[in-house]
């Protein structure tokens, strides 16, 4: 099939979003199916058009939604070729497509939906427009069960992501962690940091790698000075997997993240900040067998201690969870998207 995909940031952009789609595409094209890309710059210095391994990608200037609409428009040739199109969350399709809805109604169109725009209460906006997205759709994916729950979304599929086996498990015993997110209110940065300090003064200081960026990094290279903590800030980095394998526990707040971690066989240890994070986290299958989900910086340092002094209950866990991770393939998830597809076709 002809397979046209709209995502608001691709690669070389760093996320999950961009993760998924890459590697949902890579595992498509294996299968003989072609995969075009539509989305936007992040860069004025990426190209307008560019293979991406077998992997077509089309980029637009950042603009205005009229001027989106001309830009698709002048490009329909790989709307009318396609044989499914395919959206990653609401905006790509209610901002830029909506308008072709109409011009191409006999088009087949699905919607995959990431994740939540970290607001509570949940705008009533943003809860009409998912719902119009579903209803102009075949068909979608919801990444994590809390989706349908928290937003109403009648789903196909559901999944919490992809991850690839490494080739070697590398698991130094050594104490440090890493946090891999981003340094804002809701992944709960400042509660991972507070408690190492308490851990501290109980004389264990606990390494840690931080690798993202956000609002918060000002304040919290503060609070590492003043309190003389071992924590070193890296910003966002290409490769998270030299920090993951060279740790013992993870500080986590995504899925991919967090799947990523428990197939290198990482302790994973996550805080949230309210009901809807706290749902995000719990939805996970056997999530009290395979992590450690906390609400407070107390909390979260006493499970880091008895973790710390007890490596077979570690290990216990961390094995049930590598075992969650192997069935979470890129492979497996590229089958959903088959599915969804030939289902409703």
């Amino acid at each position: 099939m002809d397979i046209l995909m709209f995502t608001p940031l691709f690669h070389p952009h760093i996320g999950g979003v961009e993760k998924h789609l890459k590697r949902i595409s890579e595992e498509l094209i294996k299968k003989g199916h072609n995969i075009t890309i539509i989305t936007q710059k992040n860069d004025n210095k990426l190209l307008d058009y560019e293979k991406i391994g077998k992997i077509e990608v089309y980029r637009f200037q950042k603009m205005k939604n009229f001027r989106i609409w001309i830009w698709i428009y002048k490009h329909r040739k790989l709307i009318k070729k396609s044989d499914i199109i395919h959206f990653h969350d609401y905006g790509t399709f209610i901002y830029w497509f909506l308008p072709f809805r109409f011009l191409y109604p006999l088009k087949k169109l699905f919607i995959t939906f990431h994740g939540y725009e970290g607001i509570l209460p949940i705008p009533k906006v943003v809860k009409v427009w998912r719902k119009i997205s579903e209803y102009l759709t075949e068909g979608n994916i919801c990444i994590g069960t809390f989706i349908p729950r928290w937003y109403g979304t009648k789903t196909d599929f559901v999944s919490f992501g992809g991850v690839d086996e490494p080739i070697n498990h590398i698991n130094f015993e050594n104490g440090s962690a890493v946090y891999i997110g981003r340094l804002e209110s809701d992944t709960g940065i400042t509660e991972y940091i507070k408690a190492l300090k308490i851990l501290k003064k109980k004389n264990i200081n606990l390494k840690l790698d931080i690798c993202g960026d956000g609002s918060l990094r000002h304040e919290i290279t503060a609070y590492i000075i003043q309190n003389d903590l071992n924590v070193k800030i890296h910003g966002y980095v290409n490769d998270i997997n030299p920090y993951l394998i060279k740790c013992s526990f993870a500080f986590l707040s995504g899925y991919l993240s967090i799947l990523e971690a428990m197939i290198n066989k990482k302790l994973v240890f996550s805080i949230y900040s309210d009901e809807l994070r706290r749902d995000y986290l719990r939805s996970i299958p056997n999530s009290d067998e395979i992590m450690i989900i906390t609400d407070s910086s107390n909390e979260l340092a006493n499970e880091l201690l008895s973790y710390y002094r007890n490596p077979d209950k570690r290990k216990e866990k961390v094995e049930k969870a590598y075992e969650f991770a192997r069935e979470q393939s890129w492979k497996n998830l590229a089958d959903i998207y088959l599915k969804l597809w030939t289902l409703k076709r």
